[in-house]
């Protein structure tokens, strides 16, 4: 096909979303019916959708990973990302030029290019073309237009996954008060904002802010959309992972089971969302227990993101992290080891070696290594952990798709870096980190018991090695004593 100008690049843009939507072996009907309308249109869709094809299948997503900026250059459609976001058929290096004097269509391609950026997990390009865009917008629009909304809105959920929450947060409201007043309060792209707000307050912790907001979302698109769209499919995840986090797991998964139902109808069993849908269900399983069920479902999420984004994405990040909890509670170490390790190996360099995922992931390992008699190969980690998670103790990224127990405090972190010097034999070292940890501890505003009751237990262990007898007792005591305080 000819080289694409800015307005037939606008025509197509919607369509490619569209398409890379919907599952693969249902694009055939759908080109078909436009066809019927515009055989032009579908004729440049399909053009479009066979090079994505090619590059899906070269394998490209693995290069893009090691060299982001160079994959849009070399390629006219641009990185594979299916089935989540359209390939933009102009690179960026291409773009530049053919969109001179065509100020507007630049701005748009940039918010393109930065969203697909982050579809494939390269946040600091995808960060770095949103600001340009944002920039390129006010001054094209001014401060209230609805496409400096959109860009705000998409920088927004974009640093929610970066872990820069308090900017995300600001993004996200402007966004939201924005679309509000251009758009109205009942609009598909006011539930969008408010679907992220409320992500964004469920990392934090924030789960009351947060389910308003969902509820109001899924109001939206129940009403414009109906009971059976795919949006609304992710609405109803959003509502039952509202219901999980405030332990009403009975209320969530019908919830969610709804919502896979749907997403897979209406987008396929191997889209991402289904991933997430059953990784969530997972969450749900290990809970209350029944540990089979949720490594099976953390297993096939693993799956569809690895066939969606590839092997070096953030998503298959998590889904390892949850895999290698569950093996952990099955005693099984040196799988769930190498699971986490291959979570950090993605994390560091996707998201950066001060990110708290990187910590949470470090400290998981190092508990993991410790448990196969490997102090030393802990306390790097640990060290490594406590280092990041000095920088926001009282973050805890994703919290809507990790364990409880990821939230690991600094009091715990230093906890299990005692026991690790401990079995190093190093016990001065040990008594400061156990001390601090404990004290850390006390100054919780919340007793946090079983993390109280296993530092008590490794200080009386510590000086039962050290010969310090005494002291060893009195810890002992303090541990029967703290058995029987409430939680």
């Amino acid at each position: 096909m000819p080289p694409i100008n800015p307005d037939r690049w606008h025509v197509l843009s919607p369509y490619l979303d569209e398409a890379l939507e919907i599952a693969g072996h249902e694009r055939g009907a759908w080109l078909a019916a436009i066809d019927a309308q515009d055989s032009t249109l579908a004729a440049d869709l399909q053009t479009i959708l066979a090079q994505h094809q090619v590059v899906h299948e070269s394998g490209f997503l693995e290069h893009a990973m090691m060299d982001p900026s160079m994959t849009l250059k070399r390629s006219r459609t641009g990185p594979r990302v299916e089935p989540c976001r359209p390939v933009s058929p102009i690179g960026a290096g291409q773009a530049q030029q053919e969109l001179v004097g065509h100020a507007e269509a630049h701005a748009e391609t940039l918010t393109i290019l930065g969203r697909l950026y982050r579809r494939f997990g390269a946040f600091d390009k995808a960060q770095q073309l949103l600001e340009q865009a944002l920039e390129r917008g006010r001054n094209l629009f001014g401060p209230e237009h609805a496409r400096v909304a959109q860009t705000l809105n998409d920088l927004g959920a974009l640093l929610t996954e970066k872990g820069d929450y308090a900017t995300a947060e600001r993004n996200l409201e402007q966004a939201l008060a924005m679309r509000r007043r251009l758009l109205g309060s009942e609009h598909p792209d006011v539930a969008v904002t408010l679907v992220e707000l409320g992500r964004l307050y469920q990392d934090l912790g924030f789960n009351p802010r947060a389910e308003p907001l969902l509820r109001e979302a899924l109001g939206i698109r129940r009403k414009l959309l109906g009971d059976e769209h795919r949006e609304t499919a992710v609405s109803l995840s959003g509502v039952g992972s509202v219901l999980r986090l405030r332990g009403d797991l009975a209320g969530a998964e019908p919830l969610l089971r709804q919502s896979l139902e749907l997403n897979q109808k209406t987008r396929g069993a191997d889209h991402p969302s289904s991933g997430t849908i059953m990784h969530d269900l997972g969450l749900i399983a290990a809970t209350r227990g029944d540990e089979p069920s949720a490594l099976s479902l953390f297993r096939q999420a693993l799956a569809i993101y690895r066939k969606a984004f590839g092997d070096k994405h953030p998503s298959v990040a998590f889904a390892l992290n949850s895999i290698a909890r569950v093996l952990l509670l099955q005693g099984e170490y040196d799988e769930a080891a190498a699971a986490l390790q291959e979570a950090l190996d993605i994390a560091r360099p996707a998201l950066g070696s001060d990110h708290q995922l990187v910590a949470i992931y470090s400290i998981n390992l190092a508990s993991v290594q410790l448990a196969l008699q490997q102090p030393s190969a802990a306390e790097a980690l640990l060290r490594e952990g406590l280092r990041i998670r000095a920088q926001a103790p009282a973050v805890v990224p994703s919290r809507r798709r990790t364990f409880l127990e990821d939230d690991w405090s600094l009091g715990a972190t230093k906890s299990l870096l005692g026991a690790a010097l401990v079995a190093l034999g190093r016990y001065d070292e040990a008594e400061a980190a156990l001390l601090d940890a404990q004290r850390d501890l006390e100054s919780l505003p919340a007793l946090r018991k079983a993390e109280m009751k296993a530092t008590i237990a490794r200080l009386a262990g510590l000086y039962a090695a050290w010969g310090k007898h005494d002291r060893a007792a009195a810890y002992s005591g303090q541990l029967v004593a703290l058995a029987h305080t409430p939680r």
